[in-house]
């Protein structure tokens, strides 16, 4: 990010994500097409990278980032609350305490003790929306997979909806001038595409196969990762504090629950 901005990254990370993912697709393509399944997975994408974004960035203008990414944390939540109401998934007492482990970790990696400038209420429905969203994007995932099974697919789909959505906000926001890639950024932002296709891959057949509940808090576990890899890839601007040591401990317990029982 030193010579570019976080809008190229997810630009082209989604350029190459659907490079990759269309490669697969024509590789081996689906048996039978189910335009309702895809309307699904093209929802799927623009509640997350769409509303879910906007929302995101909304919420971090109005209250912080340590506000928004702990509310926003309660995703995983919503996505069992929408599985079972929707799709009557039945959740397991364990994986809902689970679910409430990995949301805890979340928030205490995230909360940093700074103030935030407006706390009403009308502005905590913000974040709230937006984890109501990304929550919402996982059922409509399984629900796409279960009327067209094809992961490959899905995640083609949902990160072309999502590129899509780049597209328009570039445009009606005028953003078009901020596109700055260099040779040095660009080969990070493809790798990042690459690791993107895959995560995605890994995601929908995880969907295909398990419940929603599962998949979403084991998802949830994100930050830990990205803790992690900060460490060894960039160990000269990271550190580790109390916070940081107990919710990546919460996290874990959060997920051990939801695989062990």
């Amino acid at each position: 990010m030193r010579d570019s901005n976080p809008l190229t990254g997810a630009v082209v990370a989604s350029m190459v994500q659907v490079a990759v993912l269309s490669t697969l697709v024509a590789s081996g393509p689906p048996a039978a097409m189910n335009l309702t399944g895809v309307a699904f997975f093209v929802a799927s994408g623009f509640m997350t990278s769409t509303l879910g974004r906007l929302l995101n960035y909304t919420s971090i203008d109005r209250l912080g980032v340590s506000v928004s990414a702990t509310i926003i944390g309660s995703s995983p939540l919503f996505s069992t609350f929408f599985a079972a109401l929707f799709i009557g998934e039945n959740v397991a007492p364990a994986t809902l305490l689970g679910v409430i482990f990995v949301m805890g970790g979340v928030a205490v990696t995230r909360l940093e003790g700074a103030g935030s400038s407006d706390l009403r209420t009308s502005a905590l429905l913000i974040p709230i929306l937006s984890a109501a969203s990304y929550g919402a994007s996982g059922v409509f995932r399984k629900i796409g997979l279960n009327l067209l099974p094809s992961a490959t697919l899905g995640a083609l789909v949902g990160s072309s909806a999502s590129l899509l959505s780049y597209a328009v906000y570039m445009l009606a926001a005028r953003q078009t001038g901020s596109f700055r890639l260099t040779r040095n950024s660009g080969a990070f932002f493809a790798v990042s595409g690459i690791v993107l296709s895959a995560g995605w891959l890994a995601m929908f057949s995880a969907l295909s196969h398990g419940d929603v509940s599962v998949v979403a808090a084991l998802i949830g576990t994100n930050p830990l990762f990205s803790l992690v890899l900060s460490l060894i890839f960039l160990r000269d601007s990271e550190r580790i504090d109390w916070r940081v040591a107990v919710g990546c401990l919460v996290i874990v317990a959060g997920a051990g629950i939801i695989t062990l029982f």
